[in-house]
């Protein structure tokens, strides 16, 4: 079993940044979707949309006062890719109790993971400027011309 790591972001800290905390009281909907197109796209935002299935899924689990399954699941999904501490009890109990404070800590766990992952996956790159170009055969002769000394 691989090493374990403590979270990152404490789910006690929902209120930073504070954008993110109004958006999971206010909108849970598009937090839970954000963080598991992070999570399910190796951090690639591209072709995100506030509106996506996951967000109905979690709309339409609401109405029926199911919205603490998907979040939930998706928190023991993070436990598994980023290797962290916690158990599906935990996971339960996060995701019930507080349910905006879970999203909230979710949504910056995966941003900070993606990151991490891509910080540490990026491979030095070639720089033009800094590739060796042979040069020709030697010229011989001093800087004035080829001149050649006279006996």
């Amino acid at each position: 079993m691989a090493h374990q790591e403590d979270w990152h972001h404490s789910g006690s800290s929902c209120c930073s940044p504070f954008g993110t905390c109004m958006l999971s009281w206010c909108c849970p909907c598009i937090t839970y979707g954000r963080a598991h197109h992070r999570i399910k796209s190796d951090g690639n935002m591209q072709g995100y949309s506030a509106c996506n299935l996951h967000c109905m899924a979690y709309t339409g689990l609401g109405c029926l006062g199911l919205s603490f399954i998907l979040p939930m699941i998706q928190r023991g999904d993070m436990r598994a890719k980023y290797h962290l501490t916690g158990n599906g009890c935990k996971d339960c109990l996060c995701a019930c109790c507080c349910a905006p404070c879970d999203l909230t800590q979710q949504d910056k766990e995966s941003k900070f993971r993606e990151e991490k992952r891509g910080l540490i996956s990026q491979q030095p790159q070639k720089n033009g400027a800094m590739n060796y170009q042979p040069q020709g055969p030697p010229q011989y002769g001093n800087q004035y011309g080829n001149h050649q000394p006279q006996y």
